[in-house]
């Protein structure tokens, strides 16, 4: 054999092959287009063909009849017409649309060439033969685009995988669920056209009408797929949108809702797919909507018995099946070539080389392999599936079923709703208590499940109005929830974001008048309450202490055992901590906190206040800055600031405030004023404003008789008898939550504070 005869053997081999494996490597993407048997074997012979072209040369044996050496056109054409019929065979219209070309195109020549039905036969149309050519040349089209279509699906794998990445779906799942989209849109194409299909081919469309499918597990499990991809997708108005269309379908959202009550562990993931989809909707949920809602939520929550590893593993084995198959595949497929090179190595080598020359033709074909291989690798990573992120427990069911009822309860009426359920406040209590006292588990997963619980009674105990009292009654006759979170409190273990959630809770639980008095009785949620506000020295966040000043504002509120209980606590110059809170720069966001705490701390405890080393001074020096805060303040702040310095001045060894010494006192005088005028119509917001200021100008004249004269300059008279006049209800109440008032005002009433004002300025 000559030399150049021999390379060209070897580049016709080459190409080939190269040929060949592409052709088959795009049918082996394709998902059988039928789910029997034959649909199934039609799959594997593709591969075996696959592996058995790349390994021999399968065109130059095949087609050896031909001739020892066939021309390379030849065996390229017949090579492509064996590989396109074991492409198409799997569909049984590709046959029939051939032959229907096939006929077509004989008649259609007959026709033309031979002249058929001529002469026409008696008494036919003159229109006969063109209306049969018209026939036929109809049949060939559709044939014809049919078969051109069916070609062309086979690279349709390249959009497909396109699709995959852009929605960033993950494993095999996600790839399966867009290949199910693909066959429905391709037959709505085929049953009514594209133009009728084009509306129903959204990919949301499907995802919904996939959810509805109840016959097919397979298409529900991608609706549900497809659906929190583009939930996690979609952002700003695209993604409301998407929700409302969701949510709107009654349907769509009962098939959610009864995915959460699949317990079954072979449902597992698509519970857990649907219970992701669910925590993004819940904000705009509607427990009413879908009757049962609340106990198949809660389902969620009875999950904690079983580990989350346990839980979120099985939604890797579809994972690690199919990045094991493409490993082997893609081993199988890079050895391949290799074994074919080592082959013709292997062959070559029993000649015996002369000059050279078969060494080059051998490393001409292994640089062509080669290139051939690194091609194929390229694609593969150009085209692979991601792969999945690792599950954090932050996806466990119980997490999840934690944050929907959290965002449900956003809703008063899905509070309401969720007050029937005769069981949930008490799981939700326990899961609590048990994951606290559970030091066994992970340490991730605890902390996921500590901060979700959590999340979970600070929204419900931050319920307004009469639900939200009537929800705090219900947490608070839990007998585990007190100690739960002491004991959270106590760990020194826990981070600032459980103590901040902590903290929050207790400060809405001391809202009512029983629990605020028997947590004030525990040593170990006071102590720790001051450390946070008072330690300044320590790393505690912003955060951490608004939420500690909080709680201790409302737990010394009305509570003369709590501000007792607060002075006991020893280890801070506790008066000074305050000031500094009310008069440094950078402490001025802790100011209302401050206040409210002193402003309750001198009203209930003023004789154990004052035996504090260092009282009188810290507070004489106090008071000139909260009365300069007083005029610049509104709202809330102003009613707290007015409210201590009235108790301040209320203090005769602590009231040495000289009119002579103040050149601005006008400027407080003139806000008091101003204040009882524009509240003639007192709010929940600040419902103590009118209280607190004819309290100020009572103790103000009482320490300095002369104030009365520069109030009585400014018009308080006038006010003063406004308000005596026009007494209101909120005005009995310290403390609103929404509409409804949850502590009530002790205090003498508003008209006889305005009697006695009036008659200290009179008489000044």
């Amino acid at each position: 054999m000559s030399p150049s005869l021999s390379i060209r053997n070897h580049i016709n081999y080459v190409t080939g092959a190269s040929f060949t494996a592409v052709v088959l490597s795009l049918g082996s993407l394709q998902s059988p287009t039928t789910c029997g048997i034959f649909g199934r074997w039609i799959d594997v012979i593709l591969r075996i063909s696959f592996l058995w072209d790349l390994v021999f040369p399968f065109p130059g044996y095949f087609f050896y009849f031909l001739g020892p050496n066939p021309s390379p056109p030849t065996t390229t054409g017949l090579s492509f017409i064996i590989l396109l019929v074991l492409l198409l065979i799997g569909n049984l219209q590709i046959p029939a649309a051939a032959v229907q070309v096939v006929l077509s195109s004989s008649r259609f020549h007959r026709l033309l060439v031979h002249h058929e039905y001529s002469p026409l036969p008696e008494g036919s149309s003159p229109n006969m033969v063109p209306a049969i050519e018209v026939f036929y040349v109809l049949a060939l089209c559709q044939g014809s685009l049919y078969i051109i279509a069916s070609i062309l699906g086979v690279f349709s794998f390249f959009p497909r995988r396109s699709l995959v990445r852009q929605l960033k779906l993950c494993d095999q799942r996600g790839a399966k669920a867009i290949d199910l989209y693909y066959q429905c849109a391709y037959a709505k194409c085929v049953d009514t056209g594209f133009l009728a299909a084009w509306k129903t081919m959204k990919l949301t469309t499907f995802a919904m009408e996939s959810l509805r499918s109840s016959s097919l597990s397979e298409k529900e499990f991608a609706g549900v797929v497809l659906l929190d991809s583009l939930l996690q997708q979609e952002k700003g108005f695209s993604s409301k949108r998407l929700m409302t269309r969701i949510i709107s379908s009654n349907k769509a959202m009962s098939i959610l809702i009864g995915m959460l009550g699949w317990s079954d562990i072979r449902d597992r993931d698509i519970r857990l797919f649907a219970a992701r989809i669910t925590a993004k909707l819940a904000c705009n949920l509607r427990i009413a909507m879908v009757p049962g809602t609340v106990k198949l939520v809660s389902s969620l929550l009875d999950a904690m018995n079983e580990p989350v590893e346990k839980q979120v593993s099985h939604l890797y084995r579809a994972q690690v099946t199919a990045d094991s198959t493409a490993v082997v595949g893609a081993n199988q497929q890079s050895s391949a070539p290799e074994s074919t090179a080592s082959l013709m190595g292997g062959n070559a080598g029993n000649i015996q080389p002369s000059d050279g020359r078969l060494e080059h033709e051998q490393s001409y074909s292994n640089s062509a392999c080669s290139w051939v291989r690194r091609c194929w690798q390229r694609m593969k990573e150009r085209w692979s599936i991601p792969e999945e992120p690792p599950l954090t427990h932050q996806h466990s069911l119980p997490v999840l079923g934690m944050v929907i009822l959290e965002k449900l309860a956003c809703d008063l009426d899905n509070c309401a709703e969720m007050l029937k359920s005769t069981c949930l406040m008490s799981k939700i209590i326990w899961l609590l208590s048990y994951t606290t006292n559970n030091e066994n588990n992970n340490c991730e997963q605890h902390n996921a499940m500590i901060c979700s619980s959590l999340h979970l009674v600070r929204r419900l105990a931050s319920t307004r109005g009469e639900i939200g009292a009537t929800v705090r009654q219900k947490l608070w006759e839990s007998p585990l929830l007190l100690d739960t979170l002491a004991g959270i409190l106590e760990d020194s273990r826990s981070s600032a974001e459980v103590w901040t959630s902590t903290m929050d809770i207790i400060a809405k639980l001391a809202l009512d008048e029983d629990a605020r008095q028997e947590i004030g009785s525990t040593q170990v949620i006071i102590g720790k309450l001051r450390h946070s506000f008072l330690g300044r020295d320590e790393p505690n966040d912003q955060s951490l202490r608004m939420a500690a000043g909080e709680a201790l504002s409302n737990l010394t509120m009305e509570s003369t055992a709590n501000c007792s209980a607060f002075l006991e606590e020893q280890g801070y110059e506790l008066i000074k901590s305050l000031k500094g809170m009310l008069c440094e720069d950078e402490c001025r966001i802790y100011i209302y906190l401050a206040a409210s705490l002193l402003q309750n701390l001198c009203a209930h405890s003023r004789d154990k206040l004052m035996r504090h080393p260092g009282a009188s001074e810290h507070l004489r020096s106090t008071l000139p800055a909260v009365i300069e805060n007083i005029v610049s303040a509104e709202g809330k702040h102003l009613e707290t600031l007015i409210g201590l310095a009235s108790q301040i001045c209320s203090i005769p060894e602590c009231f040495v405030f000289e009119l002579e010494s103040q050149a601005n006192v006008a400027g407080p005088v003139k806000k008091l004023v101003s204040t009882l005028n524009s509240n003639r119509k007192p709010s929940p917001e600040h419902p103590r404003m009118r209280r607190g200021t004819v309290e100020m100008v009572i103790s103000l004249v009482r320490s300095y008789p002369g104030y009365g004269n520069m109030l009585r300059e400014e018009g308080v008279m006038e006010a003063l008898s406004k308000a005596a006049r026009t007494p209101s209800k909120v005005e009995k109440y310290r403390v609103f939550s929404g509409d409804e008032g949850v502590v009530v005002e002790r205090g003498i009433p508003l008209r006889d504070l305005a009697d006695s004002a009036k008659g200290l300025i009179g008489s000044a």
